[in-house]
């Protein structure tokens, strides 16, 4: 199967059917006492119940702990099982997923958190220097649940999940910049630059300029907005962290890109083309909206915001049609939904699906966005008050999903523990790309929530919003 029909997006629709030398610590030892990991280091603070909010993120960690430590511990080199075993994908752990969680932990600081960052930055880049093609890239997925023949729990995965789409070779590049930034350990560095020399040399669009911007992966024609996002990030990074401004150059020949597929009228970004100058019109997802604020802070393309916080907002209960409660307590979560076909599922004729289903992750998306721009209510648009206040309302959803979903799973046929992960999404959600999220536990979506909870901002080195 072509890369360009099986990114990380299309992983459900197939998985249904088919060294650090710190000792770890225990996550229970680290606590967010930080208040300025709630914005006590911002001109703002959320409008929501910090110590709940505290307990949350604290065990939203555990599940991290426990996913991680699945089939191994301490300072063994491994990468991590990206949903609970029920989703059917055996140990399959995404190279996207493992960057955010390699995020997540440096976001936290504790000495057993950055320990734990190593290892999964020693497990990335030990399957981009054991990959057979030996020129930096990564794969989508990998297996883990066992050790190969140097100890290492990195082994191929689905043979569908072998293709290197740019997007995840990136956000792998940017986490092993993260953990550079913050450890000044130089491996981690060396290959970040490797997988940007992969893209910038297998992927780059020199011939139709513009748009330009980089295709979906080698030997592909189409391009992805959000990939580019992801370029934009990373290279920038580089540019600091190595001193060679040559890096800005791919930068702008990615953003230039993004901004080729801003809807000015409307106020959002196309998701990408279907060829090399095309634009692909049927869909217009969540991520590329937020995901483009965290990248550029620019105030020219915020707009995006105000679409996504308005036109994929919804609301799952537990009375709707095929929600993840089956009926069971009262319970409402509202985020955002994953894109603008996603609300009609049951009408393109997917009747297995929630058309008010929550998609988890996208709303931390959002949540980290809002929190990194920060309007005041005075400023927002009717109906709203402010982005710390959606923000923060947000935030409590996603801490009813945390409680209310995902109990009884599993990890290694291990049970977890309830209340602790974040699932993908509320109820079956189709997302109008040809696959469905479902309500099982993700370390993605737990990732990104932390993150958001911690204005975190995966997109910018330091995982910081700068501020004025």
């Amino acid at each position: 199967m072509s890369e360009s029909k099986l990114s990380r997006r299309g992983l459900l629709s197939l998985g249904l059917g088919a060294a650090a030398s710190a000792t770890l610590l225990p996550s229970t030892a680290v606590k967010l006492a930080h208040a300025d990991d709630f914005g006590g280091d911002h001109d703002f603070q959320l409008n929501c119940d910090i110590k709940t909010l505290l307990a949350s993120v604290n065990n939203a960690y555990a599940f991290l702990d426990q996913m991680m430590d699945a089939y191994a511990t301490g300072a063994t080199t491994r990468l991590t099982q990206s949903y609970a075993d029920q989703i059917g994908l055996q140990s399959s752990a995404f190279t996207y997923d493992n960057a955010l969680i390699l995020c997540a932990y440096l976001l936290r600081r504790g000495s057993g958190d950055i320990a734990r960052a190593q290892v999964i930055g020693n497990g990335l880049l030990y399957a981009q220097q054991t990959d057979p093609a030996g020129d930096g890239r990564f794969r989508q997925a990998y297996f883990v649940d066992h050790a190969d023949s140097n100890g290492v729990f990195v082994n191929p995965g689905f043979s569908f999940f072998q293709g290197s789409a740019v997007g995840d070779v990136a956000w792998a590049g940017i986490a092993l910049a993260q953990l550079f930034q913050r450890t000044r350990v130089k491996k981690y560095l060396d290959g970040a630059v490797k997988a940007a020399t992969f893209i910038e040399t297998t992927t780059r669009d020199n011939t139709n300029v513009p748009p330009g911007g980089y295709f979906f992966g080698n030997g592909q024609s189409n391009k992805s907005t959000e990939h580019n996002i992801d370029v934009y990030a990373l290279f920038t990074m580089l540019a600091r962290l190595t001193g060679n401004a040559s890096w800005l150059d791919g930068a702008q020949h990615a953003r230039t890109f993004v901004e080729a597929m801003y809807n000015t009228s409307a106020g959002f970004f196309w998701t990408g083309t279907s060829d090399p100058t095309h634009i692909f019109f049927d869909n217009i997802p969540e991520d590329v909206q937020t995901w483009s604020y965290l990248a550029f802070l620019d105030p020219d393309f915020a707009a995006s915001l105000e679409w996504v916080k308005t036109n994929l907002a919804t609301t799952d209960t537990s009375f709707a049609f095929n929600n993840g409660w089956h009926f069971n307590g009262n319970f409402r979560v509202s985020g955002e939904t994953y894109a603008s076909l996603s609300k009609l599922g049951t009408v393109l004729g997917d009747q297995s699906v929630d058309a008010d289903a929550v998609w988890c992750e996208g709303t931390s998306h959002a949540v980290a966005a809002l929190l990194a721009r920060g309007l005041p209510p005075k400023k927002d648009i009717p109906s709203f008050h402010g982005d710390v206040n959606t923000a923060s309302l947000m935030l409590e959803s996603v801490q009813v999903a945390q409680s209310s979903l995902g109990s009884g799973q599993t990890v290694g046929g291990q049970p977890l523990v309830d209340g602790q992960g974040i699932v993908a999404a509320t109820s079956p959600l189709n997302t109008g790309f040809g696959f469905n999220f479902l309500p099982f536990r993700h370390i993605g979506a737990t990732s990104w929530y932390v993150m958001a909870a911690q204005l975190g901002n995966p997109l910018q080195l330091g995982l910081r919003t700068p501020r004025n």
